[in-house]
């Protein structure tokens, strides 16, 4: 392949391909194959000649043993520069481990219209950088730093869509930011690619370009990527691969909770999560004590509460389930904030062993706050919110028949109960993983858990 001088990409993979085809043998999508120009191919004159003889200037190697850390009087640590700030933002800090680490590319993504701009413009705010505008003019901004309430002296704003222009200006400023963010690489374009802006060609020419233009200049790039319909980063997953470390930014549209994740961080952890407000002068960040998705009222048809991790912090949420006669031939199944497979399982072991005949019933299943849950640790409380709106009754309501196995029969504890427990494909409910501190969650908020062993147990709630 490398001595062809076109080759054929997918657009929605990124693999390469020798000829057109009309599937792509990598990811299976039709007609996402595009033929670009091969950048390595097509050399006839230096062929059989090695590349290390055809490489100019010195190559320099380093030992590591022999590299010495800077001393800055200024840092904790006696003065030792680790090489990684803090962005002045506690939770931002909370999902990037101990901070932004110099010289490294931040992959930035979510949906249009989510707050990605509003978070990075905060970030700028509070430490100063170069903010690299390839969507939005200079004016445009300022109108956003003035809402905000920021210092606009600690804004410097490049209006470009070029990476050339990007590096002679870098080049320039003689490493005077110690961040920069690319709005957004999907409109960036270098000279040395073909194609049109935003095309597969061009997107991973612009981010292999950066990546190495915050190794040389000891900048960290937060490069923003805008998400598909499916939920994936636009453009090849090649993207995500080169990149440092890949941040999610996500939440309802129509509410005000917004989430911070990621899923790669070669610098610290990925199981922890940030989580912000959005309100009108910008996104505040939320602590775990004033993380609140629920009520405290009783009676409700219905619904279940649980305790979800996210990362090292628990999470109290409400389930609501709406179970209805179905005049269709195929009842519907929806599930918001659950994984679609997942719920479509919870129902087959409602039908199984709750004895609900939701093979002629519509299911709708709803997760307040616009959380995503993606833990099994809510499998018992769906099932809960199922059964209760099935027998129009509330989980803890104190019915006639109910069983002398259920939690809430023994003793005189009258604290709200919490559903919390992964079930099997036989009904048995496990328990999870940090579950003294979903109990202790559970206890601030003048509640219980509920520690059944099987879900036919519910039947007597």
């Amino acid at each position: 392949m490398k001595n062809k001088e076109t080759v054929f990409v997918c657009n929605n993979c990124g693999n390469e391909f020798s000829k057109w085809m009309g599937q792509c043998a990598g990811c299976g999508e039709w007609n996402s194959l595009k033929e670009v120009s091969n950048k390595f191919g097509g050399n006839k004159k230096n062929k059989g000649e090695s590349r290390l003889a055809r490489t100019s200037g010195k190559i320099d190697v380093k030992n590591l043993g022999k590299i010495k850390p800077t001393l800055d009087p200024s840092l904790e640590n006696g003065g030792l520069n680790t090489s990684v700030f803090s962005t002045g933002i506690t939770e931002f800090d909370r999902v990037l481990g101990k901070g932004i680490v110099q010289g490294s590319a931040v992959l930035f993504a979510g949906e249009p219209g989510i707050g990605k701009s509003t978070l990075l413009t905060q970030l700028i705010g509070k430490i100063g950088g170069l903010y690299v505008a390839g969507e939005e003019s200079a004016e445009q901004i300022g109108l956003r730093v003035k809402r905000l309430g920021l210092n606009a002296n600690n804004f410097d704003i490049l209006g470009t869509n070029s990476i050339e222009e990007l590096e002679e200006f870098l080049d320039r400023t003689q490493n005077v930011y110690k961040i920069a963010v690319v709005d957004s690489i999907q409109v960036m374009a270098s000279e040395n690619a073909s194609g049109v802006i935003g095309s597969v060609g061009q997107i991973k020419e612009s981010a292999f370009r950066l990546i190495q233009l915050a190794k040389k200049k000891g900048i960290a790039i937060f490069i923003v990527g805008h998400v598909t319909k499916d939920g994936d980063i636009a453009g090849p997953k090649l993207l995500e691969h080169m990149v440092d470390t890949v941040l999610y930014f996500e939440g309802e549209k129509n509410g005000d909770l917004r989430i911070l994740r990621t899923t790669k961080n070669r610098f610290g952890a990925t199981d922890e999560v940030g989580v912000f407000k959005m309100e009108e002068k910008g996104l505040r960040e939320i602590k775990s004590e004033e993380i609140n998705l629920i009520d405290n009222q009783e009676n409700k048809i219905g619904s279940a509460i649980t305790v979800i991790m996210e990362g090292t912090r628990p999470m109290m949420l409400e389930i609501q389930a709406l179970v209805v006669e179905s005049f269709a031939p195929m009842p519907k199944r929806i599930f918001a904030g659950i994984d679609y497979n997942r719920g479509q399982l919870l129902v087959a072991i409602a039908q199984k062993s709750l004895g609900i005949p939701l093979y002629k019933y519509d299911v709708f299943i709803s997760v307040t706050g616009g959380i995503k849950i993606e833990e099994t640790a809510a499998d018992l409380a769906v099932l809960g919110a199922m059964w209760s709106s099935y027998k129009n009754l509330p989980l803890n309501a104190k019915s006639p028949s109910a069983s002398p196995l259920s939690p809430l029969t023994k003793g005189e504890d009258k604290k709200l109960p919490v559903y919390v427990g992964e079930v099997s494909l036989l009904g048995e409910v496990k328990k999870v993983r940090s579950w003294e501190k979903r109990q202790k969650e559970a206890e601030n908020m003048g509640r219980k858990l509920v520690e059944i062993r099987n879900v036919k147990e519910l039947k007597g709630l």
